[in-house]
């Protein structure tokens, strides 16, 4: 797994292990719109949702994506703030490093 690779790449090869695995998920994908910018559809509250919602019972999974260098946002802090004070999900913030086969998280957690 090489740091570069984009968020996007690593969101889709870690949809192909969810799957694996049998977890349902749902993931809001943005999309363009007509003014050329990108942005997804939610209310206001919804903004900085953390990018995926996993089931799998009985575990519940709010998994963060990121590449190897972003900061997860305001927003996604207090959505963060918000699951663990509900006790009711495991939170994962994982970065490409972590498919690494020796020393990853990703496939410790999915399986």
């Amino acid at each position: 797994m090489t740091r570069g690779i984009t968020e996007t790449a690593f969101a889709s090869q870690v949809e192909h292990l969810l799957r694996q695995y049998g977890w349902r998920f749902m993931h809001i994908k943005p999309s363009i719109m007509q003014s050329g910018k990108w942005a997804s559809s939610m209310n206001a509250e919804g903004k900085g949702w953390l990018d995926y919602l996993c089931l799998r019972p009985p575990r519940v999974l709010v998994i963060e994506l990121k590449d190897a260098y972003s900061k997860i946002t305001s927003e996604q802090e207090e959505w963060w703030a918000d699951w663990e004070a509900c006790q009711v999900a495991e939170l994962y913030l994982w970065r490409p490093k972590d498919m690494d086969p020796e020393g990853g998280k990703i496939l410790e957690v999915l399986r």
